[in-house]
């Protein structure tokens, strides 16, 4: 199972998730708000909440709402996950670690998990100790654009921008349209122009 692109179980609020997923957060908000009253035992709603409130930079509610989630499924490596990326982004590191490493206790071959603690460890300035999780999480999963990328990052740091290079296209090969990588490639090419 990819839990990453885990299906909320009813259908119904598929229609949130699609809101959050192409931007409109205000009416992915209301939408789960609303279910939130009708359905407080779905963690499907929670994750949505957590989902639109993350995508705010608003970590203290994701936080919150992806606590509620794993109060009601604390199985799900998902919500684990989700929770170690608000720790994260709230500058707790050593949380979420712990987070991820619950993550992958429940799910050895969860891949996000695997890419967002070396997120965490890249933040750290701990590169040498990043790259072999990433490498985990695209020996599990190779077809996942950020994963490419975010390996590229850390490669370029160590100043191999070769191998950087390398991870960056396929970033891009993988999503034609990844500006991330679009705009590291471009920084990269301008860096070694030779001087005039």
């Amino acid at each position: 199972m990819q839990w990453n692109d885990w299906p909320p179980r009813d259908a119904s609020l598929m229609a949130g998730y699609e809101s959050w997923r192409g931007g409109r957060l205000s009416e992915a908000q209301s939408f789960f708000e609303e279910r939130m009253r009708s359905q407080p035992e779905d963690a499907d709603v929670w994750r949505g909440l957590g989902n639109v409130s993350w995508s705010r930079r608003d970590f203290v509610s994701a936080l919150r709402y992806f606590n509620e989630a794993l109060r009601l499924e604390p199985w799900n490596p998902m919500y684990w996950s989700n929770m170690g990326l608000a720790r994260r982004d709230l500058g707790q590191p050593e949380a979420a670690i712990s987070a991820f490493r619950v993550a992958l206790g429940l799910d050895s071959l969860y891949a996000p998990a695997l890419n967002e603690w070396a997120n965490v460890l890249f933040d750290m300035g701990r590169y040498e100790d990043a790259l072999p999780l990433y490498d985990a999480s695209l020996a599990i999963d190779d077809g996942r654009a950020v994963v490419h990328h975010n390996k590229g990052v850390c490669l370029r740091h160590m100043g191999k921008l070769t191998e950087a290079v390398c991870y960056f296209r396929a970033a891009l090969e993988l999503e034609p349209g990844y500006h991330y990588s679009q705009e590291e490639l471009q920084r990269l090419v301008f860096v070694n122009l030779p001087p005039a």
